[in-house]
């Protein structure tokens, strides 16, 4: 009979992704997860007969979803700010990464297409300062990939949907 060893197999860990890579992974899965709605109701807004029913809910939809995912994005930045070590710079983060909420609960008060145009301006934004303090070493710039390229797909989306309901 093989003796058993009380040690773990280290040979294991070394074909293993590391839970980094794990993380990177499925922050990519569920970021387009995420994205989905974005593509599907904009190029909803280009296939169906303009105000009918469904357009309608999609466009509602897609107002909705994209002050949702804002008030997401400022969320993180909060996040980030708790574990900044200047208070100075925490303060500061905390209150400007109130804005994107504000800008997506306000941009609901707009009408089509002005409000694709106000949300796809702020994710440009949220996407720049992230960009920006990534560079600064906020975060991995494994993020800074991820959320450049979910800025420039959700951004286009919604310019999309401005051209679909002028």
């Amino acid at each position: 009979m093989k003796a058993i060893s009380r040690y773990k197999d280290r040979s294991v860990n070394k074909t293993a992704p590391s839970d980094l890579a794990l993380t990177r992974r499925n922050a990519w899965i569920l970021s387009i997860a995420g994205y989905i709605p974005f593509v599907v109701l904009s190029g909803s807004l280009w296939v169906l007969l303009p105000q009918s029913e469904f357009s309608l809910l999609a466009e509602t939809s897609l107002q909705t979803y994209g002050a949702i995912i804002l008030s997401f994005l400022g969320g993180i930045r909060w996040g980030l700010a708790l574990h900044t070590a200047s208070e100075m710079s925490a303060r500061r983060d905390m209150i400007l990464a109130v804005a994107p909420s504000l800008v997506g609960w306000l941009s609901l008060y707009l009408d089509a297409p002005n409000v694709f145009a106000v949300q796809a301006l702020a994710f440009a934004a949220v996407g720049a300062w992230d960009a920006f303090s990534g560079e600064k070493g906020a975060f991995g710039l494994w993020f800074v990939r991820l959320r450049t390229v979910l800025t420039f797909l959700v951004t286009g989306a919604l310019i999309a949907a401005f051209f679909a309901t002028v």
